[in-house]
């Protein structure tokens, strides 16, 4: 009861919160703005060419399975067939990505259509694994055209193993690069150590 009261008092204070895009705080009653744009998108978006892949597990088993993804996303940019795709991923394999369905066959399909057309590039910045869970940071680039400029797109896909060590079930978040950014860091090197 607690619980549900929590969410209908949530609820009505965000219908009922002032629209005015400004978010009001005690110390300033007028608010803060809530966007960037009086930030200049002035920061050149640049893809990094020589970076190690960082693998992060804490047992072998781990580093084994981070190694296995890289070899998938090796296989998913080089004309994929669904028999080298089975190596690496179940047969009732559970996609959660809007735009593939489940299982091998449709993975290896869309990789291979894409392929065909352009010459698609899959760099992986780091993989994360703690047991069954698995993470990779990852930039697609070259899906939709020849441009050897291209940003790409960053993804991360979370991954969990099944009982026979291959890929049961995968989730993603893909966002575009733009060109230009607020701040200097860009989307796929580790700033500070």
């Amino acid at each position: 009861m607690i619980k549900s009261t929590f969410f209908l008092g949530l609820l009505l204070l965000m219908l009922t919160a002032p629209k005015s895009g400004r978010a009001q705080s005690m110390d300033d009653p007028k608010g803060v703005p809530m966007t960037s744009s009086s930030q200049e998108m002035n920061q050149v978006n640049t893809i990094p060419e020589n970076f190690k892949t960082e693998i992060i597990a804490v047992d072998e088993q781990g580093r084994r399975r981070a190694q296995k993804i890289m070899e998938l996303y090796g296989v998913l940019s080089n004309k994929p067939t669904i028999e080298k795709v089975l190596k690496y991923v179940r047969e009732d394999y559970v996609q959660h990505s809007p735009m593939l369905p489940d299982g091998p066959q449709g993975l290896a399909m869309f990789f291979h259509g894409l392929n065909a057309q352009y010459p698609v590039k899959i760099d992986v910045y780091r993989i994360m694994v703690v047991g069954d869970w698995a993470m990779a940071h990852v930039n697609f680039r070259n899906m939709d055209t020849e441009d050897p400029n291209d940003l790409g797109n960053s993804g991360v896909d979370i991954y969990t193993f099944g009982p026979d060590g291959r890929l049961s079930e995968h989730w993603d978040a893909v966002q575009g690069v733009p060109a230009f950014s607020v701040n200097s860091n860009g989307m796929f090197v580790r700033v500070k150590r």
